[in-house]
């Protein structure tokens, strides 16, 4: 039977709100920023707290999950990513290119 869950904001497979803020936390602050908005993933693309797993936005950002999940370490396996370098992230390795920032905004570059 389908119920109606559009009260229920918490898609499948997420992580819970501490789990979120923890994984934010760890994203690299910016001088100049306030952090608890703006931040950088490990190849310098800006992400925006709020637009965590929406992948309409230029700095939509998720999750990678390098074991979390498998309890193999925990939360350190937890990397916050811009959504376009988690999605393409083996592809944009082997081609060595990933979104960075380009100033204000978030480009495609060669690394």
């Amino acid at each position: 039977m389908h119920t109606d869950d559009s009260n229920d904001t918490t898609p499948l497979g997420s992580y819970d709100a501490e789990v979120v803020e923890s994984v934010w936390q760890s994203a690299q602050a910016v001088p100049g920023n306030d952090p608890q908005v703006w931040r950088k993933d490990e190849f310098g693309a800006w992400i925006h707290r709020r637009d965590y797993r929406r992948r309409h936005s230029e700095f939509g950002w998720e999750i990678a999950d390098y074991g979390y999940r498998m309890r193999a370490t925990g939360l350190t396996s937890l990397r916050p990513m811009q959504w376009q370098n988690h999605v393409d992230f083996q592809v944009a390795a082997r081609h060595q290119a990933v979104i960075s920032a380009d100033g204000l905004r978030n480009a495609r570059r060669l690394v």
